[in-house]
């Protein structure tokens, strides 16, 4: 015979939702005392739900944030949710941290009716934290390493330091002195995106002119643009603009954009950088003509290996523009694209004058 399955109210639902969840979640009602807890909360906290029922939030948590920067307190008062990593002691007093996020929990009409906390382990995610570094360090130095020094053999052979070379041999050398050198940009670009992920390499931000750094990013550029036959050009207000920015990294983010502006612009066509002050932030907009972004590909252009449909022939892994982000994030900015198939494209950020540290 069929078993029929009952109607489930309001609270029943919300209860069965909250056992379901893997993280961790404890309600309380406006007076700070528990009105639930979850399995993952007991297996956190080491209390079950029976005995954190109708106690103080702080009891059970115990964490550091209990107090005066409660995050649960803090969003039953702002109305907006509260994000916090924190380290709260179990019942054996064992230290655990934790993500915690809270939020209030209103009615329909908005009155408070308490607040709800979720709170995750970190240590598997510092673990994991820890193997990226780790990673990325030996990227660096055993793989980084031997392709550098072949770099170094090949260009000692090119110039004939061990004896002449035929014709033949010297456009054998050529090419692959050329693919160790993509290699060696490749595994950069794979370093500078893991560094800068892991928030290893951060801006060291300085007074910078912007004028001078666009100026350098072109003439670096030129000769690519000139080996093509595209017309690169900077346009630039009358004014000086200071910038509180990392001069290494900016230079990195525009070149970058340059560059496959550049790449995918056909011959006879015009790349131009725009720098504009909008006051409070500085714009930097790089416009090429070349055949434009589908629709499709503009949501991912930005992340990390993505290839678009319109590549073509164009080498690479699509590790430019997902460095372009990481620069720009890094220093408080927003970076953008508009385009349409065959209008070009163009790139912005703006960077804010006055910059984080």
């Amino acid at each position: 015979m069929e078993k029929k399955l009952l109607p489930l109210g309001l609270s029943d639902w919300s209860h069965f939702i909250i056992q379901s969840i893997a993280d961790g979640v404890i309600t309380v009602n406006g007076e700070m005392r528990i009105t639930d807890l979850n399995r993952a909360g007991e297996k956190i906290t080491g209390y079950s739900r029976a005995e954190a029922l109708g106690k103080y939030c702080g009891d059970i948590l115990r964490s550091s944030m209990c107090g005066r920067d409660c995050p649960l307190k803090q969003a039953m008062i702002s109305g907006e949710a509260v994000s916090r990593e924190a380290v709260l002691h179990n019942r054996l007093d064992q230290k655990i941290e934790v993500m915690l996020t809270a939020s209030a929990l209103r009615d329909d009409h908005g009155n408070l009716l308490g607040g709800v906390e979720t709170f995750r382990d970190n240590a598997p995610f510092k673990l994991m934290e820890k193997e990226r570094r780790q990673l990325a360090g030996m990227f660096a130095h055993d793989l980084k390493g031997p392709v550098v020094g072949v770099a170094g053999l090949l260009n000692r052979l090119r110039q004939g330091k061990v004896g002449e070379l035929n014709e033949q041999q010297q456009a054998f050398l050529e090419t692959i002195y050329q693919e160790i050198l993509r290699l060696e940009k490749l595994i950069s670009n794979f370093l500078d995106f893991v560094r800068l992920d892991l928030h290893i390499l951060k801006p060291l931000a300085s007074a910078i002119q912007v004028e001078a750094e666009c100026l350098a990013v072109i003439n670096r550029s030129r000769p690519m643009a000139e080996a093509k036959g595209v017309d690169l050009q900077l346009a630039f207000p009358q004014e000086v603009i200071i910038l509180n920015a990392d001069a290494v990294l900016l230079q990195r983010a525009l070149g970058n954009l340059v560059e496959n502006a550049i790449k995918y612009s056909p011959p006879q066509s015009q790349v131009i950088l725009k720098v504009q002050d909008l006051g409070k932030e500085i714009q930097f907009v790089v416009q090429d003509q070349g055949p434009g972004i589908d629709p499709d590909d503009l949501p991912h252009l930005f992340d990390l290996l993505y290839r678009g449909k319109d590549s073509g022939q164009e080498s690479g892994l699509g590790l430019g523009l997902a460095i372009v982000k990481r620069i720009i994030e890094a220093h408080n900015g927003r970076l953008w694209v508009k385009s349409e198939l065959g209008q070009g494209a163009s790139f912005f950020f703006n960077l804010p004058k006055a910059n984080f540290v």
